[in-house]
């Protein structure tokens, strides 16, 4: 039992830290700097993908565009509606869009 609670908590504090790995866009410094830099190229690939402008991906928008994506589609489509929204895209909801 005690190693199933230490289990659980290595894997409660992990995925915390995973969480906080993205920098914030506010962020003094480097770290901002490059996260302000990631985010552009993140909606410069998203709105090139975007081919009807509705500002979601379809299946095959990504298929067209992001074969990368399309690939793993179904894994990064969380709520199962077919498209992915700006935050299903990064994979986080720490940069608005």
């Amino acid at each position: 039992m005690k190693k199933l609670l230490s289990l659980c908590l290595l894997l409660s504090i992990a995925s915390v830290h995973a969480q906080t790995m993205v920098p914030k866009l506010d962020q003094e410094g480097r770290r901002g700097d490059v996260a302000r830099q990631a985010k552009q190229r993140a909606m410069e690939k998203f709105d090139l993908a975007d081919e009807d402008k509705d500002g979601k991906l379809s299946r095959q928008e990504a298929e067209k565009n992001l074969p990368y994506l399309f690939d793993t589609f179904d894994q990064h489509d969380k709520d199962r509606d077919g498209f992915l929204s700006w935050e299903e895209y990064l994979g986080h909801n720490r940069w608005p869009r």
